[in-house]
């Protein structure tokens, strides 16, 4: 299966040029496309974290025990000392990245319900609620769980790919475990996860002005005006011709 430099590039890459065309079409702000870009690439990571010591397991964790510390600092930052607040934060870091993450890696086993379609779709919609209830827009909550989705698919796409051994022309023994809608060995997890989703979906925001946005493209462009055939023959054919007038002696006007 691919690798974390290559899961973590791959969707850096692709997030970042889809952040890039919806700025481009105007229809969201360089900030907002900086966070679909953030979250695009941490969705490229979330499959493998049921993969004990792997490498998305520590960053992910890491960056989650980083957000909810932020998240304690913001409430309790105005109630308690200085010397309160950095205990508070540091406890809770550590318990985050090391004790919810060793109780993580006993329920799970790698390429399990974690790895499938409906794991996705369950943290997207989680994101998709949890930024509509701190005050975002319907469209970029909606965005923001569309971009998780979007990093989530491409990892199980990229394992899926390199499940494929090319030159002996063959399929690989984890070809089939990557691309999958749920975990058949796992009914009752897998179960709870389409639940979960369809209960998300009933109390998140309404979709239809995300829609809306990703319907309007008239303010997009692909590529600069000068950067057409027709000029650019044009203008190469008066470079030619005026190269050439010069090697027979003519000045040009």
């Amino acid at each position: 299966m691919a690798n974390f430099n290559t899961h973590l590039n791959y969707a850096a890459i692709a997030s970042s040029l889809a952040a890039t065309a919806l700025l481009s079409a105007g229809n969201i702000q360089p900030i907002t496309a900086l966070w679909l870009t953030f979250l695009g690439t941490i969705g490229g990571l979330l499959p493998d974290i049921d993969s004990d010591n792997s490498t998305s397991m520590r960053t992910l964790f890491s960056l989650f025990a980083c957000v909810c510390s932020f998240v304690l600092i913001c409430h309790l930052y105005a109630q308690v000392t200085m010397l309160e607040l950095v205990l508070a934060a540091v406890a809770f870091y550590i318990f985050i990245r090391h004790s919810a993450k060793s109780f993580f890696e006993k329920l799970t086993i790698h390429r399990g319900c974690c790895h499938s379609l409906a794991f996705i779709a369950l943290l997207s919609m989680c994101i998709v609620c949890m930024t509509h209830y701190m005050g975002y827009s319907n469209a970029t909550s909606w965005l923001s769980g569309l971009f998780v989705a979007f990093g989530g698919m491409l990892h199980l796409a990229l394992d899926e790919c390199y499940s494929v051994d090319l030159a002996n022309r063959k399929l690989k023994s984890s070809f089939g475990t990557a691309m999958k809608v749920i975990s058949f060995k796992n009914p009752f997890i897998s179960t709870a996860q389409l639940a979960a989703v369809v209960a998300l979906f009933l109390i998140a925001p309404p979709f239809s002005s995300t829609i809306d946005l990703l319907s309007d493209w008239h303010r997009f462009q692909f590529r600069p005006e000068w950067l057409n055939l027709q000029v650019t023959s044009s203008w190469l054919k008066d470079v030619l011709s005026s190269t050439a007038g010069i090697f027979r002696g003519e000045v040009p006007s």
